[in-house]
């Protein structure tokens, strides 16, 4: 479960080992790379005029979301396709074009189709399914995404079927109307499992919203960080201060917590994407 220094891959839950809650988009399929490429494919149609190099990097600039409208969308703040039409909107002002109310009428079929061609799942997400409930460990998928791009997304990576018989469910920011890091989303995946939140590790991608968001809301936690998804200095030494370093793969952190205490519980629960 350590590495050099006394780091652990993860941090087990308080009450012993009794479910996995996974985040989907980087930890199950890869959705940055996809976006990126989407990003670059749709700006290329609806700003063809724009500065080549500019609209190189405009996936990029889409998926970073530096005015934060995605995280303003798992607040509550904004629906979807409004939280898009400002991403959107974004990345015309960045290449220097002026917003058009057709902008996102063209984005969109544009960007779905690249992100349908570009989107994968990885290679460990069934096989680490499958040896969770062989250990007895529930699972159930946790997402700050809407539940209709969810389901598409699961289809897509070739998932739905595996994620029917495999788990408990899906949670999605459409389930409570908020996402992560609110300390009722993560206990409610803990409660679709039949487990509370001292009997559940969850797994993601993002260090704040994933990982510090789950330790708050008394669940044990590991952070993802597959190969060719950067290590940020900062983020390092903040996961360190509370004794974690990042696995790579899923299979990383399923190992690490086979030593683990397994937690007492009923037995496998199923169900379907929530929202």
């Amino acid at each position: 479960m350590t590495r050099g220094g006394g780091l652990a891959r993860v941090l087990p839950p308080p009450d012993g080992v009794g479910g996995v809650l996974l985040d989907v988009d980087d930890t199950l399929v890869g959705t940055r790379a996809a976006m990126v490429r989407a990003g670059r494919a749709a700006a290329r149609v609806v700003w063809p005029d724009a500065a080549p190099w500019r609209v190189d990097r405009a996936g990029e600039r889409y998926r970073e979301d530096p005015e934060g409208h995605f995280r303003a969308f798992t607040r509550g703040e904004h629906a979807f396709e409004e939280m898009r039409a400002r991403r959107v909107e974004d990345v015309a002002r960045w290449l220097g074009q002026e917003p058009a109310g057709s902008d996102l009428d063209r984005w969109t079929p544009a960007f779905d189709r690249a992100f349908a061609e570009a989107l994968h799942v990885f290679d460990d997400v069934v096989e680490v399914l499958e040896t969770c409930r062989e250990r007895g460990w529930r699972t159930a998928l946790l997402t700050n995404s809407s539940a209709a791009y969810t389901r598409d997304k699961l289809e897509l990576a070739g998932l739905t079927r595996a994620v029917a018989e495999l788990t408990a469910g899906v949670v999605t920011k459409d389930t409570l109307g908020i996402g992560k890091p609110a300390p009722r989303v993560f206990h409610h995946g803990c409660r679709l499992m039949g487990l509370e939140p001292g009997q559940v590790v969850y797994v993601g991608d993002e260090l704040d919203v994933d990982t510090c968001g789950a330790l708050a809301a008394g669940l044990g936690a590991a952070w993802l960080r597959r190969p060719g998804y950067a290590r940020e200095e900062g983020h390092l030494s903040h996961a360190a201060s509370h004794g974690l370093h990042p696995a790579g793969t899923l299979t990383e952190v399923i190992d690490a917590l086979a030593g683990t205490r397994t937690a007492d519980h009923p037995g496998f629960g199923s169900g379907a994407v929530s929202g």
